[in-house]
């Protein structure tokens, strides 16, 4: 990503609150080059290059462009990480540690060691190791450094000891986040367990994860620990089939979690992340009944910033929306969202994805009721939200924007965009899916056959591989998101989409 594209991103994720803080922050500033670079993509949602170049050649004459690009993408960033001040303990230990860099130079010992002392204070009880061996580490060269005042020789050797554990329990860790990782890689990349080689590939990730879990209980603090393990279990047993146990690990992760509130963040942004993981995989095995509990969890976060509220309460509606969504009820989508109307109303809240992913919803319950006018007035502005122009998501975007263009027969928009989604997936064949491939050649088809024993007959070759599909846990991570399999059987039965949807078997895993 171009710098200047990377601040049109930057600016437009900012929140109303973060807006408010800088301009009040650059209020002195105004007449400066980078502050109308700064209002022209803000005020007049400006990101085009050459528009800007031109406007800012207008605005600011004899200036260069690039150098406040440049300038102006670093001055919202150091304001940013202003903003992190007394919301993020590990920024506010950062901090400390620069103060007493200085103090030392300043040669202000007393005031050096006691900081120090604060911070590894601090840092034991957020469980923050690494800065924790920054801290002893600057310690001990400090003591060095003044021929080691006031401490015995058992004092020193214990404060080595710590210091080696303290290498140890860092290491450990980082090998259980590393097992964790290689878990959801394969999971991801080869899909759920299907054989019994891939059973074994895992079966050893969680021997060697349990024996680090097994080593870290003794220690004192071990959230980060316990965190790792309770992730790795619970998505090794959703890898394996064993979705019950699964669900106990994840509710005692969310356990977890509330009985250490101090390692939240301000806001909870991590937290929030675990339970719509949660959520994720109770979709994605049909257990909808479970999902009330961890809604319930989200409903209870509601003490902080609007912005952070609003996002919140869009992953709330999200997942009541999902089970009617996911059964082809539309018109009951319909109801719940109009009884949502101050989310949509506060919807430039919202951070860049999750507004996205509100939108695509909505215009695919647009789809189910036939309303396509609707959900294509919806669905085009995001596929020029270059917020999210390099995420995954986009593509499925960009295919549920063909099926809108196909039901309202723009057919030379479909071949165009079609060709232009193909050389994207012929670059990037490992990460495509084969349904992609599947509604791509189907569009292009363009004219369905009017009689009804041709259209069953293509019914029938395709039903093999339809089923095929949905029977392969990589090509599920889409369907999950949207069955665009029903969409094609809506078209060659001519049936409405809910109806089809309705009608197929998806059973709860259990």
């Amino acid at each position: 990503m171009k710098r200047l594209d990377s601040l049109v991103y930057l600016i437009n994720s900012l929140t109303k609150s973060e807006k408010k803080h800088l301009a009040v922050s650059m209020d002195k500033e105004r007449t400066q080059d980078y502050m109308v670079l700064y209002r022209l993509i803000a005020g007049m949602a400006v990101s085009d290059e050459d528009t800007l170049r031109n406007a800012y050649r207008e605005a600011a004459k004899g200036s260069s462009f690039d150098m406040s690009v440049h300038y102006l993408f670093d001055r919202i960033l150091d304001t940013l990480v202003l903003l992190r001040k007394k919301k993020d303990a590990y920024y506010d230990l950062f901090r400390k540690l620069s103060k007493v860099r200085v103090m030392y130079e300043r040669s202000m010992f007393g005031e050096c060691f006691d900081m120090l002392s604060e911070i590894v204070a601090q840092a034991r009880k957020h469980e923050a190791y690494e800065i924790l061996l920054i801290a002893t580490k600057l310690e001990l060269e400090y003591m060095l450094r003044l021929n080691f005042p006031n401490i015995s020789e058992e004092e020193l050797y214990h404060k080595h000891y710590e210091q080696v554990n303290m290498i140890k329990n860092i290491r450990k860790i980082t090998e259980q986040a590393s097992l964790y990782d290689l878990l959801k890689y394969r999971l991801i990349h080869k899909g759920n367990v299907r054989s019994a080689k891939q059973k074994k590939e895992l079966d050893d990730l969680m021997v060697s994860e349990l024996y680090i879990s097994a080593s870290l209980e003794g220690e004192e603090n071990n959230f980060e620990g316990m965190k790792n393990h309770k992730l790795f279990q619970a998505n090794y047993l959703m890898g394996v089939g064993d979705f019950s146990s699964a669900l106990r690990s994840f509710r005692e992760l969310a356990l977890l979690f509330e009985s250490n509130t101090q390692f939240w963040a301000n806001p909870p942004i991590y937290y929030l992340s675990v339970i719509e993981g949660i959520l994720s995989n109770l979709r994605s095995i049909r257990n909808y009944e479970e999902m009330g509990f961890f809604i319930g969890k989200l409903e209870s976060l509601s003490t902080y910033s609007l912005e952070f509220n609003t996002n919140v309460l869009c992953l709330i509606f999200q997942y009541k929306l999902f089970p009617l969504f996911d059964k082809g009820d539309y018109e009951g989508c319909r109801r719940l969202a109009d009884s949502y109307k101050g989310l949509f109303d506060n919807q430039s809240l919202l951070n860049p994805v999750r507004k996205c992913e509100l939108l695509l919803y909505t215009a695919l319950v647009h789809v189910g009721l036939r309303e396509y006018a609707t959900a294509k007035k919806i669905i085009n502005p995001i596929v020029f939200d270059r917020n999210i122009e390099y995420m995954p998501m986009m593509k499925t975007i960009r295919l549920v924007r063909l099926i809108i263009y196909y039901e309202t027969g723009n057919f030379d928009l479909v071949r165009h965009e079609s060709r232009s989604i193909r050389r994207c997936l012929s670059l990037k064949r490992e990460f495509s899916f084969q349904t992609e491939r599947l509604i791509l050649v189907f569009l292009n088809k363009y004219n369905l056959p009017v009689l009804y024993s041709q259209r069953m007959d293509m019914h029938r070759k395709l039903l093999q591989k339809i089923n095929d599909l949905h029977e392969d846990k990589y090509e599920r991570q889409l369907l999950n998101i949207f069955d665009f399999t029903a969409w094609i059987e809506s078209k060659l039965l001519r049936k409405p989409l809910g109806e089809v949807i309705q009608a197929r078997d998806y059973p709860q895993r259990s």
